[in-house]
């Protein structure tokens, strides 16, 4: 069975959980909602345990089994969750998950999350075996008007309402970041003391927000402005930044410019990948400009350096992790990358 995010919602008030639900697509903050839609339904259907698996080339794929097969002292009924950086698990992983398709347990519920599926991997033996037992929900990145709608009635959720051309003014300051955009709204809603919020109120609201911006930050960053990039970064962090936040609009921005320099050095042209990643004029300068100065094995280096900020923000040295900010978007700008060699 194959939904549309905005069908999930109703798909789950009015049948019963599936044993497998797979989301996948290259916007973030849909897949979340996704996610946690599925989670809050199986709460209130007994799934009171969750087993969290963040896969990567080193992942144990066979731990799957051990999860699912041993009896939990806790809960009867488990929420297992598989987060794929990929949609190819290679031969290994294509082999369990085939497996765990033809041998489901109703106690499990898998939730599978991963980056756009393609045709090569919808024509796999693995995927064609889920597909049998899942609900597959693909997400895509939205248009202005679908965002515009989106941003409104993400406002009247917190129970405001937000003038369409307000909405379509937010829409386009974040460029189709919907991450971005929630941060926004999060921010609107606080400075905005009213019910009814205008074209003037974000007006208003953004000219008295942070003189530190995070995505101008990044857009520094990939432009190699390193002391622009540096004073940013301090901004931010005197004015409280969450730093998790600030983590995720840095890999939504890292992850597209490592797929774009990836699918470039194959062959593809930048002006078809701009098209296609919906890069407006203002984007393309320092995507360019961070494409001439790193190649997809330097930005891999890099990326594997933002697995361990993701670790040092889930540990008890957070505080840490603004140093390592301060060396990633430095090595982004072109300075220090020998940081990196043996990353």
């Amino acid at each position: 069975m194959r939904l549309r995010p905005e069908q999930l919602e109703m798909h789950l008030q009015r049948t019963a959980l599936g044993p497998i639900y797979f989301v996948s697509g290259d916007e973030p903050l849909q897949k979340l909602e996704c996610v946690d839609q599925i989670r809050a339904s199986a709460r209130t259907q007994g799934y009171d345990e969750r087993i969290v698996f963040n896969v990567d080339k080193s992942f144990d794929w066979y731990s799957i089994n051990q999860a699912t097969d041993n009896l939990s002292l806790f809960s009867s009924r488990r929420i297992i969750e598989l987060r794929m950086s990929s949609p190819k698990p290679g031969k290994e992983g294509g082999r369990v998950l085939s497996e765990y398709a033809e041998q489901i347990n109703k106690d499990n519920l898998l939730v599978i999350t991963s980056e756009k599926v393609d045709k090569s991997v919808q024509n796999t033996k693995w995927f064609k075996a889920i597909e049998k037992k899942a609900a597959i929900i693909q997400v895509w990145p939205i248009n202005s008007v679908q965002l515009s709608n989106w941003i409104q009635s993400s406002v009247q959720a917190k129970q405001k309402r937000l003038s369409l051309d307000a909405a379509r003014l937010i829409a386009q300051r974040v460029e189709g970041n919907m991450l971005a955009a929630k941060q926004e709204i999060e921010k609107l809603v606080l400075l905005v003391d009213k019910d009814d919020i205008d074209i003037e109120d974000v007006i208003n609201a953004v000219a008295d927000s942070s003189r530190f911006d995070v995505f101008d930050m990044i857009e520094s960053a990939f432009l190699g402005d390193s002391d622009r990039t540096l004073i940013m970064l301090h901004g931010l962090k005197n004015e409280g930044t969450e730093p998790m936040a600030l983590f995720g609009a840095l890999m939504w921005e890292f992850r597209r410019v490592c797929t774009i320099a990836h699918q470039h050095e194959s062959g593809v042209s930048l002006e078809n990948l701009f098209h296609s990643y919906r890069l407006w004029d203002q984007k393309k300068r320092p995507m360019n400009a961070v494409l001439k100065r790193h190649s997809s094995k330097s930005l891999d280096q890099l990326l594997n350096y933002c697995a361990l900020i993701d670790k040092t923000l889930k540990s008890s040295q957070k505080s840490q992790v603004w140093d390592q900010f301060n060396i990633l978007l430095l090595a982004i700008a072109g300075i220090n990358m020998t940081n990196f060699q043996k990353v």
